[in-house]
């Protein structure tokens, strides 16, 4: 292997050496002029020297002088391979100071690599071929004696300069054009490139460079990478999950005739978030078809794809709800009829022990049902909400010895509130039931115990924040953030996103309905609000629940539950209508109000009802289904009340809050509503506060 010095100013023709002779199995060293080359091979002689001849500092003629000049260098071949010295002139003189051979460029690389080879084998010309001549060169300077050949090359090359130079001047003028009209496209590219939050690239495929935008920062939360790492690093930041499937399709775009690339993945913040990607990219070839650039550019769709897959959760939860709305008109009938002939047949049979257990039992299956439909109704956020001014300090306090005995003793509570935290407007049960779901969780995810922490604190969501935070689907308002978090097993990254689905569980068989999560989801959004959740393998989880806070002096609206919390002392008594289209529950209605001791009219339907009283029934009171086929329970009243002005009203329905809301509408709602199922004793206090009313 042959060691062989190259000189020349220009990278290019380096370049071009350093390939052929590297091919060829030989060492190449460079230089750039003929003083860096004699330091080089003073230091480690080579085994042949290849030098131009017109160069800046020392040129290739001087070069030559002092390296046959050298004692140790002298005898190391030497080739001038030139393309500004080509005269016979310019040899001779190349010759006389001793080169062993003289090349034009450019020179045919088989004729080149021959060429060299002779040289090396028969060796260096140790002494110029005429000893005359070097004496010569000796007395005088060396430029003094090729002087006349630049002079008589400059002369060859004025003509030839003056003939091309109006030519040049006008492809400099179109080029300043060009290069003019480049720069403004240049620097529109860049501003737009600067304006926009998204990340543009190109990518020239043969060389792996990259141009990046600064929408990388921006998008990723990283700097941007030097540009052969750009690559690298876009890859090391693929989600585990697409990475394969992203890099194969690049090389089959590559590799086919596509010119255009669209394909979506995910990229990991520096914050350690995963982003959803939309990239395209325009796939530049060449004559052959080969792919030798890529422009293109992503952008971050995070934000869009959490509200498709909230939208499609709410849609999701729509069809249940619209399903859910349904059955439990129809199952709330039954169960009134179940509930309440029960509670009759258990006082009619007090007596008898074993009777009354069974009258019970049948009890507690009625309230177990009619509970079941309440949690599918909060799944569904159908179910009749109560909302109040409540303090949510106090309401966790209040809930600590309930807390304390589903957490077990090997968990400890922790409470963590801000000061002078906001009133909120929530629904107290269902709040309380939330609370209760997010406790069996955390206690379920704590094999071995651990910590139980509840905090608040007063949160302002804006049009800013929304857009910061797509997961936080919220009105602009203020909020109280209630968060409960564990010390537990976490959560997966593939289960994370499902966590509030109805019905899906982690849980074994048998251990859990996969209700209690969406019922608090469900509650959340009925309310107002929402509900998030952080969580990560081994590492806990955080549930947060966004309260909107109580505005003004907001109370809760007419509640049911203050039924159960008045009952009648008095003996006042009176005439109800009853306007029901099920058979079963109006006649149930009937006995219980008739032993209660009112005076009864029966209707199966909204316009027997007003017969009745353009009959000039009397009537204190109209008890009415709210949804019946035909009339409903709303217009039935209104036209009631033309017949009998001041007619008391008490509404009843089997369907939901929100269905109920739909059809008439929350304004016109101006009466009392008793919920499917009801006991007796509900029933008969409805009543009677409708009557003092």
């Amino acid at each position: 292997m042959v060691q062989a010095l190259v000189v020349d100013d220009k990278e290019e023709n380096v370049y071009y050496l350093r390939a052929l002779l590297e091919a060829s199995g030989h060492q190449v060293v460079a230089a750039s002029n003929g003083m860096v080359a004699l330091e080089k091979a003073q230091i480690v002689p080579p085994d042949i020297i290849i030098s131009d001849l017109l160069m800046p500092q020392m040129d290739g003629y001087a070069l030559l002088q002092a390296w046959k000049s050298d004692p140790v260098l002298r005898d190391i071949p030497f080739i001038v391979y030139t393309a500004t010295y080509t005269e016979p002139e310019d040899e001779k003189l190349a010759r006389d100071l001793g080169c062993d051979e003289f090349l034009l460029k450019p020179t045919e690389p088989d004729i080149f690599l021959s060429v060299m080879n002779e040289v090396l084998q028969r060796g260096s010309v140790k002494q110029p071929a005429h000893a005359a001549a070097l004496a010569r060169y000796d007395k005088e300077p060396l430029f003094k004696l090729y002087s006349h050949t630049l002079v008589r090359k400059l002369e060859e090359k004025s003509t030839e300069l003056e003939r091309v130079n109006r030519v040049l001047r006008q492809d400099i003028e179109r080029r300043e054009r060009a290069e003019a009209a480049l720069r403004e496209n240049e620097e529109r590219f860049r501003l737009l490139a600067q304006a926009t939050t998204d990340v543009a690239w190109d990518w020239d495929i043969a060389t792996n460079y990259y141009w990046v935008s600064d929408g990388w920062s921006h998008v990723l939360g990283r700097p941007v990478p030097a540009s052969g790492k750009v690559g690298d690093v876009w890859q090391a930041l693929l989600h585990p999950d697409d990475r394969a499937r992203v890099l194969e399709t690049l090389q089959k775009d590559l590799r086919s005739s596509a010119h255009v690339r669209s394909i979506k993945y995910r990229l990991r913040h520096g914050n350690g978030q995963w982003l959803h990607i939309d990239e395209r990219t325009q796939i530049v070839r060449n004559e052959k078809g080969q792919a030798i650039r890529a422009v293109g550019g992503f952008i971050d769709i995070t934000r869009q794809v959490r509200l498709e897959e909230q939208v499609q959760r709410t849609q999701r939860l729509e069809s249940l709800g619209q399903l859910t709305g349904g059955v439990a008109h129809d199952f709330n009938n039954l169960l009134t009829v179940i509930l309440g002939n029960a509670q009759l047949l258990s006082e009619e049979v007090e007596r008898d022990p074993r009777l009354v257990t069974l009258a019970n039992m049948v009890l507690q299956a009625a309230e177990k049902g009619a509970e079941l439909t309440r949690h599918l109704l909060a799944v569904a956020r159908r179910q009749p909400l109560e909302p109040e001014r409540l303090d949510a300090e106090k309401v966790v306090r209040g809930m600590l010895p309930l807390l304390k005995n589903v957490l077990g003793t090997r968990v400890q509570i922790r409470l963590s509130f801000a000061q002078a935290l906001p009133p909120i407007l929530v629904d107290a049960g269902q709040l309380d039931n939330a609370l209760l779901n997010l406790a069996v969780n955390a206690r379920d995810a704590m094999v071995e115990g651990g910590c139980f922490t509840i905090s608040a604190e007063a949160v302002q969501v804006n049009e800013e924040s929304t857009e910061t935070d797509p997961g936080l689907p919220l009105k602009p308002g203020d909020y109280v953030a209630l968060s409960v978090a564990d010390t537990g097993s976490g959560i997966s990254a593939d289960d994370l996103p499902h966590v509030f689905e109805p019905f899906f569980t982690t849980k074994a068989e048998g251990q859990g309905s996969g209700l209690g999560l969406a019922m608090v989801f469900g509650f959340a959004l009925q309310s107002g609000g929402h509900v998030s959740v952080e969580s990560e393998p081994g590492q806990g989880a955080k549930f947060t629940l966004y309260l909107p806070c109580a505005q003004g002096d907001a109370t809760s609206g007419g509640r049911v539950s203050s039924f159960d919390e008045t009952l009648s002392k008095t003996e006042s008594k009176g005439v109800v209508l009853i306007v029901e289209d099920d058979v079963d529950v109006r006649d149930y209605v009937k006995n219980a109000l008739k032993s209660a001791g009112y005076q009864l009219q029966l209707a199966r339907s909204p316009e027997q009802a007003l017969e009745l009283l353009q009959q000039g029934q009397v009537c204190d009171l109209l008890f009415t289904d709210i949804l019946m086929p035909g009339m409903n329970g709303r217009e039935l009243a209104k036209r009631a009340r033309a017949i009998r002005p001041g007619l008391k009203v008490l509404y009843t329905t089997g369907y939901a809050g929100h269905d109920i809301h739909n059809s008439l509408g929350q304004s016109e709602l101006d009466s009392h509503v008793l919920h499917k199922p009801y006991r007796r004793e509900k029933l008969v206090v409805a009543v009677e506060l409708a009557m003092r009313s």
